[in-house]
């Protein structure tokens, strides 16, 4: 039996185009501390679950639900937040983060912001046409510990 050597497997693994994989995180945003057109978020991670029937089929294998439609009657909004670690991670945006609020007046629904306005939202004074920061659940896109997004999070 011959044995590969393990060195091919690990730069296949490290390799730039596997470190950029860009993934999206759920969080409540607990803190922010803003210096100049940074920022350091407090977050609590969560999973968010929406109303299609795959997801309904997660949520009650993982318990929470006894069936899918006491799920979906549970939920009226569409969307579930299920948060089973409590630990805070602290995370910073850096000059290049893109910041999104979600909006009325946008055909998307979304509206890019400054940093500053869209920590003025999660306080509680959104921009008018915005929706109001009720759950204060983020989504974070990542790439790495490097935050290329946050946006809002809407719950009707």
């Amino acid at each position: 039996m011959r044995l590969l050597p393990a060195l091919p497997l690990l730069a296949a693994l490290l390799t730039p185009s596997a470190l950029a994989a860009t993934t999206t995180q759920y969080a409540v945003l607990r803190g922010v501390q803003v210096q100049g057109r940074v920022a350091t978020l407090t977050l609590d991670y969560v999973d968010v679950f929406s109303d299609t029937d795959a997801d309904a089929r997660r949520v009650v294998a993982l318990g929470d639900y006894p069936s899918a439609q006491a799920y979906f009657e549970a939920n009226p909004s569409g969307l579930y937040v299920r948060n089973v670690n409590p630990l805070l991670r602290t995370l910073k945006t850096d000059a290049r983060t893109a910041f999104a609020l979600a909006c009325l007046d946008r055909p998307d629904g979304v509206q890019a912001v400054p940093l500053e306005t869209f920590v003025s939202a999660w306080k509680g004074f959104a921009p008018q046409g915005c929706w109001p920061f009720s759950e204060r659940v983020v989504a974070l896109h990542l790439n790495g510990t490097r935050v290329l997004r946050a946006e809002q999070v809407y719950f009707p």
